[in-house]
């Protein structure tokens, strides 16, 4: 009986412990598709690095982020250097 109840406590546990990452997951990519779109300022789905500026972490890496070198990010660009 013992056995059993510390089996049952350690699942409830693990599928708490899963279900607490799938939500953070899921609420990081709904951030990073709002934020682009708040730092979006003239509506023209891409960013400017004066647009970028508002954000101190992406004012930083925007460079590297910008990985075609025009000079903006695009949605696609900004999302992938939030997974990275």
């Amino acid at each position: 009986m013992t056995k059993l109840i510390a089996f049952l406590a350690a699942a409830l546990l693990s599928m708490t412990a899963f279900a607490g990452d799938k939500d953070k997951k899921d609420h990081s990519m709904k951030h990073s598709a709002a934020t682009f779109d708040s730092l979006d300022k003239n509506g023209d789905a891409q960013l400017s690095k004066t647009e970028a500026a508002a954000d101190k972490s992406l004012a930083d890496s925007f460079a590297a982020a910008d990985t075609n070198g025009d000079g903006y990010l695009s949605k696609t660009e900004f999302e992938a250097r939030t997974k990275s």
